[in-house]
């Protein structure tokens, strides 16, 4: 009885070591800030009696430890994207096993089905989604129709290849600036040949917007605040080498077509 017991002991510890780690990989894999992932572990081991541990996020790997232990494990994350869905589904799971309103093996159930989950948004429907925001943000900057319509085409195109870059190339740089330089030309062209009244600038300045880092540049400020100064920098530097690409895209675009 003993050793029987001793055994369920073992396995329940190891389980709740396997859901807290699959819930930090795929917070990691979704974009989340990095305290996010390291609370939510904690909060986990801490519901399962396991006080004594400790756990470590970074970009690109996270870590789980129990002091006094030679017990670790560690996850290299090997791609990622911005999922937010995902994390409010996966922090529901970590609320319901904390509170006791579901059991491990349900918890782990619920994230291998999350793990396996597809992302809800298509390609089609991401460039769908950058051609319609971006005529918007040409006259929220004080374009017209004829600026907007440019920023429609010019976004349209420069985001579909982008995605066909990233399809082979998975550099965010690289298809950054891929998509600044083929907005930039389209955008240049509008202005010159269309015969319409409008603005290279202010189509470039829509077409950009759906290019811009926007969620990794919020996340980087929110780590710097809980002083995780490591991931914050890291997506800082991230942040700004994305700008500087989109930047190199547009000028490229812009001294071909002098």
């Amino acid at each position: 009885m003993v050793e029987k017991r001793d055994v369920e002991r073992e396995d329940k510890f190891n389980l709740t070591v396997d859901v807290l780690m699959l819930a930090g990989t795929l917070l990691l894999q979704s974009g989340s800030e990095i305290y996010r992932v390291e609370d939510t572990m904690i909060r986990i081991a801490h519901s399962q009696g396991i006080m004594d541990c400790n756990a470590l996020a970074m970009p690109v790997a996270v870590f789980f430890s129990i002091e006094n232990t030679n017990i670790s494990r560690m996850k290299r994350i090997t791609h990622s994207n911005y999922n937010i869905e995902k994390v409010c589904d996966v922090n529901q799971v970590s609320r319901e096993l904390v509170s006791g309103d579901i059991s491990l093996e349900d918890a782990f159930e619920k994230l291998t089905q999350l793990k396996k989950k597809k992302t809800p948004y298509t390609n089609r429907r991401l460039t769908f989604a950058a051609t319609i925001s971006a005529p918007f943000f040409s006259i929220m900057f004080g374009g017209n129709l004829y600026d907007a319509l440019g920023a429609a085409l010019a976004t349209f195109f420069g985001f579909s290849f982008s995605l066909l870059v990233n399809k082979y190339v998975r550099i965010p740089f690289v298809t950054a600036f891929a998509g600044a330089f083929v907005f930039g030309l389209l955008a240049q062209i509008w202005a010159r040949y269309s015969g319409f009244p409008s603005s290279a600038d202010l189509i470039i300045a829509g077409a950009v917007m759906p290019f811009v880092p926007g969620i990794a540049l919020t996340n980087a400020v929110r780590d710097l605040m809980t002083n995780h100064l490591n991931s914050g920098m890291s997506k800082i530097f991230e942040t700004l080498l994305i700008t500087l690409a989109l930047g190199a895209g547009t000028s490229v675009a812009l001294v071909l077509m002098k």
